[in-house]
């Protein structure tokens, strides 16, 4: 049966135990103690995978240019031409677009590294997200990192978590534009 309230003036309000008061001060660390992702956590996956896709782009933007350079020495004798001349060419108008592109994407692509460099890992995912972005820019310069940095991509590129068998590096991640 249930319990009947006053209404009107004097009507209170139920009192509160001290439990009760304690209790609901623990439940904002409910979700990161459980293992659950905190109140506006930063997504780094998706971050990288934000990352990765406009450094694609300025490589699909790159081969671009190139097939229309590539037309311009086959047809003209480019490589001697001025700039006015070479913006006369039928291919001029867009090689500019094309750079002008693929340059302000740049500016915007190290832009958005800086925050991303200044991240704590917190997760496996976390982690290859971060080294998906080093395999990216460590790619064409192929330095004393670069085999380290390789073999531990392809690593956990392909590896599963044993225990729940998610990936370690999420499908978000496309580094190469295979």
């Amino acid at each position: 049966m249930g319990q009947r309230r006053k209404t009107g003036d004097g009507a209170r309000l139920p009192a509160i135990s001290r439990r009760a008061v304690i209790g609901a001060t623990a439940i904002p660390f409910a979700g990161p103690v459980r293992g659950l992702p905190a109140r506006d956590a930063v997504d780094i996956p998706a971050q990288c995978a934000d990352w990765i896709a406009l450094d694609l782009e300025i490589d699909r933007l790159a081969a671009r240019w190139s097939e229309l350079e590539t037309l311009a020495v086959r047809q003209f004798d480019y490589f001697h031409l001025t700039q006015a001349q070479i913006r006369a060419l039928p291919m001029g108008a867009e090689m500019d677009a094309v750079d002008a592109e693929c340059r302000r994407l740049g500016d915007v692509r190290e832009e958005a590294l800086k925050p991303l460099g200044k991240l704590t890992p917190r997760t496996i995912q976390d982690v290859s997200a971060q080294l998906a972005i080093a395999y990216r820019i460590l790619e064409f310069e192929r330095g004393e990192a670069w085999p380290f940095v390789r073999k531990a991509w392809t690593f956990l590129s392909k590896a599963h978590c044993p225990g729940c068998g998610e990936p370690y590096a999420p499908k978000s991640l496309p580094v190469s534009a295979q």
